[in-house]
């Protein structure tokens, strides 16, 4: 049953989202065009107003810093024991190093999590992430990028089969009991990161990856505007369903 709710969760996420929800509320200004024209209109009008808006860098940016303000750089002078680098994605690649078959955000995540760690040489390292119907788990995928970037094997702990953050804390809790942590994920995704561990019993440092924001934004259209947005509705319907749920 949790599989089944955790399918669903994602795709009315995916649906809820600036492109999909766009073309939802476009659909249904054709479908209303015969019989009800002005609603029709009404709904085509704001279709393509939140397409403009939330494509528009200077929008985009706003979106995102929602999200992502008050996390700052992790000072490498705090002392931790473990080193978490959340899950994120990767490519199915064959004959390929695995930093190759990392996403963007996940060589982000992983490039933060191995600055903090070098400067802690007794930490551990605790990578995650299912294998999403990919022949390797997304945490196999880190552990051997984590390798061919010069850790040792022996100092990384792997968790392949949470799904998403919250599976991510319950997992790990038990072997984080009195123990100083850097969560390593996006800035706009740490805030409800570290409340999931905190639910979990584990307070956590955060140790933001990656910033999609920025101070001087362009005034371009763009899919890289569009992507900010998507991000901060991905965090805004986390959140609220975080708060849902206690």
């Amino acid at each position: 049953m949790s599989l089944i709710l955790f399918y669903i969760k994602k795709t009315v996420g995916m649906m809820l989202m600036p492109i999909p929800l766009t073309l939802l509320i476009m659909c249904l200004s054709f479908l209303l065009m015969r019989k009800r024209p002005k609603p029709a209109k009404f709904f085509l009008f704001c279709g393509i107003l939140l397409l403009g808006l939330t494509s528009w860098n200077p929008m985009a940016d706003r979106l995102i810093s929602t999200v992502e303000k008050d996390m700052y750089i992790f000072d490498i002078k705090n002392p931790v024991d473990v080193v978490i680098v959340l899950g994120s994605g990767h490519k199915d690649l064959n004959n390929t190093p695995a930093v190759m078959k990392l996403g963007s955000s996940a060589l982000f995540r992983l490039e933060e999590g191995l600055r903090i760690l070098s400067a802690n040489p007794n930490a551990t390292l605790f990578v995650s992430g299912y294998s999403g119907g990919m022949s390797e788990s997304h945490a196999i995928v880190m552990r051997n990028a984590s390798i061919e970037l010069g850790v040792s094997s022996n100092k990384i702990r792997t968790f392949p089969l949470a799904k998403d953050t919250q599976e991510e804390a319950k997992s790990m809790a038990p072997y984080l009991k009195g123990k100083r942590v850097a969560l390593v994920t996006e800035a706009s995704h740490l805030k409800r990161a570290t409340i999931f561990f905190k639910q979990a019993g584990i307070d956590t440092i955060p140790a933001p990856a990656m910033y999609l924001g920025s101070d001087t934004s362009d005034w371009q259209i763009n899919a890289n505007a569009s992507y900010k947005s998507e991000r901060a509705f991905y965090e805004w319907l986390g959140r609220t369903w975080q708060w849902i749920k206690g």
